[in-house]
């Protein structure tokens, strides 16, 4: 017993010493953040490793080396293969006696080298750098146990698995031939592994895209278009025209303008619309203050500016209505030379019989379904919405915009199509908003009127991606625009730290994977390795924001391709 425990003690010190000689490498060298992971460099590094989030390369190495070497050693962070080698790591320690252990240990660490150099030759744009890469790399030098190295195992063995494209996925299970050994080793000590899985609600809206116009149906460029929640915005272009990847279906859509009415949708149904944005009665055609124009505010000539005149007014603002000169001097003399603006209350228009509509700004003047807000409406649609089967065997599919109102008592009437539809999908939708439950009247009192507003909801047929071919290797990968750096620096850039993952102290790595279609957008984003339903669903909404990629190509042509990511969550 004395000498059973007089090995654990020495392989213990053994490791001990090659983490500090590790922490002493991390201190003494030049360390770097690039794509995600931390870079040392330093002339202690004789051969490339990675050891959990950091990667060690000598500084003699060549830019292109060294963005292979991160390419190889991002597969081993992303997978956790250091978790695989720690487990291994405490078997060789209580079991260093046994043989097998050893033998273990040589055998999952080969396993890792495999499955990295598979998937990183999937990522590299060109294989022969990576081969000629590892070939470089030193092979004779003594590894870290705890590490994994860019060389480890270098052999024809290895070499020749590297140049096969097709990879059965049988291969892979090779490393469930020790389990049982392990198992039996860990029994006695091993402690439950928690982990969880993707929960995030509905699916995700992909290709999100549509077109802003006026009401005389021309483009509106410079509308900003905010996703709800989020620091995520885009501002259309000279075409009207704006886009984002991936979002959830029911998170909010808010699309403002100087000058014209903020218009309230949802992801699941911008897709592909074409949104009027109506002139904001405040602001329509009231050209220049400093031009000179005349205020007229419930028929009073003001003194103060028109904007300032609509401040005070505040919730009271009803209307307002712009004169050209000409106009304006016939109706007001000398003063309306410059043009007029006439500002009507809605409580002077009350007293003539006019009811102008509540000036909506805040959460509190809208009406509530189901005890959320009213976007979540177009979800509740959707949900029960059922694909009419003489649509279906005509292949008719697209939006629907439908308008509807909720009156005082809470009922949805005036549901009509606003869009040039099928009758067949038109006609389902009518019947799914007739059946609303009762809305919520506003919580604010003033704003107690009839609602109307419009949801747009999209019919169809099983998309591309899902039917067409997935690859999982292409001759071209696709490539995020810059490279992996700059994909990092976006990703980390849009990232938002849930504040209940903050509170829990919920930290950890997320491996996502998803679809680069043959248009480069990413499509189909999925967690393979989750660390808690609050950080997944964070990491899920990040990639499907994605912008456009270049595309894999096989021969030459765009065509779908699998990829993997990790993303980190750390409080530190």
């Amino acid at each position: 017993m004395i000498f059973y425990i007089a090995g654990i003690l020495l392989m213990s010190g053994r490791t001990l010493k090659y983490l500090l000689s590790v922490c002493r490498t991390v201190r003494s060298g030049q360390v770097d953040r690039e794509g995600g992971v931390l870079l040392v460099r330093s002339e202690k590094n004789t051969f490339a490793f990675s050891f959990f989030n950091y990667v060690f390369i000598n500084p003699s190495l060549s830019g292109r080396e060294v963005r292979e070497i991160i390419n190889h050693e991002m597969v081993h962070l992303s997978q956790k293969h250091w978790f695989d080698l720690l487990l291994v790591e405490l078997v060789s320690i209580v079991q260093w006696m046994n043989p097998f252990a050893w033998i273990c240990s040589a055998l999952v660490r080969q396993n890792h080298e495999h499955l990295a150099d598979e998937e990183a030759l999937q990522r590299t744009s060109d294989p022969a750098a990576y081969r000629a890469a590892l070939l470089n790399q030193v092979f004779n030098a003594r590894l870290i146990s705890l590490s994994n190295s860019f060389n480890f195992s270098f052999n024809t063995n290895r070499f020749e698995m590297m140049k096969k494209k097709n990879y059965s996925p049988y291969r892979k299970l090779k490393l469930l031939l020790v389990l049982p050994l392990v198992a039996v080793m860990l029994y006695a000590f091993a402690d439950p592994v928690y982990t969880y899985s993707d929960s995030a609600p509905g699916s995700l809206i992909k290709d999100i895209q549509g077109t802003v116009v006026k009401e005389d149906g021309t483009p509106l460029a410079g509308v900003t278009v905010n996703v709800s929640g989020t620091s995520l915005s885009v501002t259309t272009d000279e075409t009207g025209r704006f886009y984002f990847s991936d979002l959830p279906a029911y998170v909010g859509i808010m699309f403002t303008a100087a000058g014209y009415e903020p218009v309230a949708l949802t992801a699941g149904s911008v897709r592909g619309a074409t949104i009027t944005m109506k002139a904001n009665q405040r602001y329509a055609n009231m050209g220049s203050v400093s031009q000179g124009l005349l205020v007229m505010v419930d028929g009073q000539a003001s003194d103060l500016s028109l904007e300032e005149a609509t401040k005070k007014l505040g919730k009271d603002f009803g209307k307002s209505v712009y004169l050209d000169p000409a106009a304006a001097k016939t109706k007001y003399g000398d003063k309306g030379e410059k043009g007029a603006i006439e500002v009507t209350s809605r409580s002077k228009a009350k007293e003539s019989g006019i009811i102008l509509p509540y000036p909506r700004e805040d959460e509190a003047d809208f009406p509530t379904f189901r005890g959320e807000s009213f976007l979540s409406f177009a979800d509740w649609v959707a949900e029960r919405a059922k694909y009419p089967a003489d649509a279906a065997s005509r292949s008719v599919s697209g939006w629907v915009r439908m308008a509807y109102t909720v009156d005082t008592d809470g009922s949805v009437s005036g549901i009509k199509a606003i869009s040039d539809s099928d009758p067949a999908l038109v006609g389902e939708l009518t019947r799914v908003m007739e059946s609303s439950p009762r809305w919520k009247s506003p919580a604010n009192r003033e704003a107690d009127e009839p609602f109307t507003s419009e949801i747009v909801i999209r019919f169809q047929l099983p998309d591309r991606v899902s039917n067409g071919i997935v690859y999982i290797m292409a001759d071209e990968m696709p490539q995020f625009p810059g490279g992996d750096t700059e994909l990092f620096k976006w990703l980390y850039g849009t990232l938002k730290y849930p504040d209940q993952a903050k509170g829990k102290g919920i930290q950890g790595r997320v491996t996502l994977r998803f679809v680069v279609t043959s248009d480069g957008y990413v499509e189909d984003v999925s967690v393979v390795r989750g660390v808690d339903p609050l950080l997944d669903d964070e990491a899920v909404r990040v990639m499907s924001q994605c912008p456009q990629w270049k595309p894999g190509k096989i021969k030459g042509n765009p065509v779908n391709v699998y990829y993997a990511i990790p993303i980190k969550f750390s409080l530190q």
